[in-house]
């Protein structure tokens, strides 16, 4: 009996002295909104070139910021719009058709590593992220002859995985809140549609994203 609790109490010495002499991690929570503008490029055979505007919404969080680099996850929400800029057939999609405007919808859940480093009394980072892709509903225009008008079509985007990052600046407000600027941008790894007709289509949308938001710091554990 007595050894027993000589047993336990060592192991509440060693755990209590554990977690006394971890550090805390400095990490922080945000949210960030803003609006893009999108490029579309297409291979040789689609001969497809668009230039659009669009929206995203992102939560995020940080972790281990005292150091130079440290962990970054990021909650994103995207819509892109892109308008064509030349005459293109697109009968494979519809038939008789001409591309007008092109719409993607995607939620993207990304991991990677955000930089921090001083310069001119503000806080400059980069931001470098793996994500994946969940595709959602999205819309193609197509035109046709002149007694049949402008066509909207139901399309779905397809999921897959997607390479993002940025640049930005931080400012501290208060001990509690840091705003934040960033222009960042995403290349999705595969073809946008998954519909049938436009399915591994390679239409390429580059979008550049300019958002605004606010983190708050605080200890994790």
């Amino acid at each position: 009996m007595r050894f027993q609790i000589f047993i336990s109490t060592v192991a509440a010495i060693c755990i209590n002295g554990v977690f006394a002499s971890a550090s805390p991690i400095k990490s922080a929570a945000g949210l960030d909104l803003g609006g893009n503008a999108t490029f579309m490029f297409s291979d040789p055979s689609l001969q497809a070139f668009g230039v659009g505007a669009g929206y995203q919404g992102s939560l995020f969080l940080t972790m281990w910021n005292e150091r130079p680099i440290g962990g970054k996850m990021r909650l994103e929400t995207v819509s892109l719009r892109e308008e064509a800029v030349q005459k293109i057939r697109t009968n494979y999609a519809y038939p008789d058709s001409h591309l007008k405007s092109m719409v993607q919808n995607w939620t993207l859940l990304s991991f990677g590593a955000e930089g921090r480093f001083q310069g001119h009394g503000q806080i400059l980072f980069w931001e470098a992220l793996l994500g994946y892709a969940f595709g959602g509903g999205a819309n193609v225009t197509v035109s046709r002859s002149v007694d049949q008008g402008i066509t909207d079509t139901s399309q779905t985007t397809n999921s897959g995985f997607a390479l993002s990052g940025g640049v930005g600046i931080k400012r501290t407000f208060t001990p509690k809140i840091t705003g934040l600027m960033s222009l960042r941008s995403m290349l999705f790894m595969a073809a946008p549609y998954s519909s049938n007709g436009l399915a591994n289509k390679s239409f390429i949308p580059l979008p550049f994203f300019f958002s605004v938001g606010a983190e708050m710091p605080f200890d994790l554990f």
